[in-house]
């Protein structure tokens, strides 16, 4: 299992969500492995060199890292607070040189075909605002946007938990998110 972990610190949430996780599987006894973006100052900029559209397909020696990581991982956990309704730019940076054509997806013709099928992925975030308003405001854009753009695009099944009115981390959401972890295990393992 690969955990991605995109928070510039581990208190709060976020931290609440992977310090759970990291519990719940070691009393499992499945082997993961965290890339935690901020810790490894995992760089998001897009480089000219990168820029598949435009036709160029250098892959630099630390995406090509992470994406046999990714090849080698059937379960995929993604961490990540929900800001200004979107992912985290660390994030997204992230998504964007990491699923990369030829790795994660690529065309027969004008169809796309995601590359990689038979994965699953677990999607846990945090949000300041409250559930009822994401829905309504923004359609779930944070969950939307990885879980049905991105991954389902590269053939990814996935789900995503969210934890709302996180402002501040009180017994009662630790509770919720330790549900929700669970819950997101059952889902990944079938057990």
């Amino acid at each position: 299992m690969l955990i991605i972990y995109a928070h510039p610190n581990r208190d709060g949430h976020c931290g609440f969500f992977l310090s759970t996780l990291e519990k719940k599987l070691q009393g499992r006894d499945i082997e993961y492995e965290l890339v935690d973006l901020y810790e490894d100052n995992f760089g998001p900029v897009l480089k000219p060199s990168e820029h598949y559209t435009s036709g160029r397909r250098e892959i630099a020696p630390e995406v090509l890292k992470i994406q046999e990581k990714i090849k080698d991982s059937e379960k995929l956990v993604f961490i990540y607070p929900t800001w200004w309704q979107n992912t985290p730019s660390i994030l997204k940076g992230f998504i964007d040189r990491v699923f990369t054509p030829h790795f994660a997806y690529k065309y027969e013709g004008k169809i796309p075909r995601g590359l990689l099928k038979g994965k699953k992925a677990l999607i846990l975030t945090s949000t300041g605002a409250p559930r009822i308003l994401t829905k309504l405001t923004s359609a779930d854009r944070s969950v939307k946007v990885l879980r049905k753009d991105t991954l389902k695009f590269c053939g990814i099944k996935s789900r995503a938990f969210v934890v709302d009115k996180a402002l501040k981390l009180t017994e009662a959401r630790e509770k919720k998110i330790e549900k929700k972890v669970e819950l997101g295990l059952r889902y990944l393992t079938g057990s």
